[in-house]
């Protein structure tokens, strides 16, 4: 039987915060051309919470807006948005059966940032002579590293949960992919099948350097991960402005600038979330360098000045 090609992406949201975020990138979306590829919306609503009719009439302008409330019970963190998770790719793989594109697990600190982002992750995705189980943003394994003592190992490689992923995704994962965080525990039986590939298109940012993340016309999904959410987002969407232009060829001099300071930082930040970070931070900056990648051809519809 042949198969369609047609994208989905998620919008899980738990609170109204989360809605209101969607909505902006709505409007964003709006004011871009008509991408090329198919892409329906799941609008995929907290068990706690009706599906948004915001975000239907926001979003039915653009796709097909598919409101729905995940149905599984279970609360707190990981286990709500794992639960939710599971959710969505199960309703994804009976939806859209005989169709083998992907559906973009979009979370709330993540924005598009090139016009034709959708298209170039389609291309990424088709890319190859075999589809992947998942794609998305690779973090390499992370360590403390600590004076006089051996370096502790604080986070397992995998690929962020803000990928795309395969339409039967749900039925290709064995119960233990189940369990746990969801995008740790399902890149390890992804990767043993040779299906989990890296796409440094879609790329964690931050506050302080998402300015200038915009100017790359290789990164069309930026990942705010770990920042304020309604501040990324909307640097995210703000136009670049003339002064901003002007000032890209120092670009190169603030990363060296912004490397170093990160790495004087892990000496003195020991612990938590912070910690967990800034270390992440250098060990994917590490990666990348020592393992450069081609990927598709860079946009032709860059970031324009305001």
């Amino acid at each position: 039987m042949t198969q369609t090609r047609k994208h989905v992406v998620i919008l899980p949201h738990f609170c109204e915060e989360e809605v209101d975020r969607y909505l902006r990138i709505a409007t964003l979306l709006k004011s871009w051309p008509k991408p090329k590829v198919e892409t329906d919306f799941l609008l995929a609503a907290s068990p706690k919470r009706k599906p948004s009719q915001r975000l239907v009439e926001a979003y039915q302008s653009l796709g097909n807006a598919i409101p729905f409330q995940c149905p599984t019970q279970i609360f707190g963190y990981p286990e709500g948005p794992t639960a939710m998770f599971w959710d969505c790719m199960e309703y994804v793989e009976q939806a859209y059966q005989n169709n083998d594109g992907f559906s973009l697990w979009l979370e709330s600190d993540m924005c598009p940032t090139q016009s034709d982002w959708i298209d170039r992750l389609s291309q990424m995705w088709y890319s190859g002579s075999q589809r992947p189980l998942m794609m998305g943003c690779y973090v390499p394994e992370v360590y403390k590293y600590r004076i006089l003592k051996r370096p502790k190992r604080i986070l397992e490689p995998h690929i962020n949960g803000g990928a795309c992923y395969a339409m039967n995704f749900a039925s290709q994962m064995p119960t233990d992919a189940r369990e746990g965080v969801f995008d740790m525990a399902v890149y390890q039986f992804a990767k043993a099948r040779g299906l989990a590939r890296e796409c440094r298109a879609i790329s964690f940012s931050t506050t302080d350097r998402v300015r200038r993340d915009l100017m790359d016309a290789s990164k069309v999904l930026l990942h705010g991960f770990m920042q304020e959410k309604d501040e990324f987002i909307e640097d995210c969407i703000r136009p670049l402005d003339g002064a901003e232009l002007q000032k890209a060829k120092w670009n190169a001099l603030q990363e060296q600038i912004e490397t170093t300071r990160r790495k004087l930082r892990v000496w003195f930040v020991r612990r938590g979330r912070e910690a967990m970070l800034e270390n992440m931070f250098l060990a994917k900056q590490r990666y990348e360098q020592d393992n450069p990648v081609e990927e598709l051809a860079e946009t032709t519809h860059s970031r324009k000045a305001a």
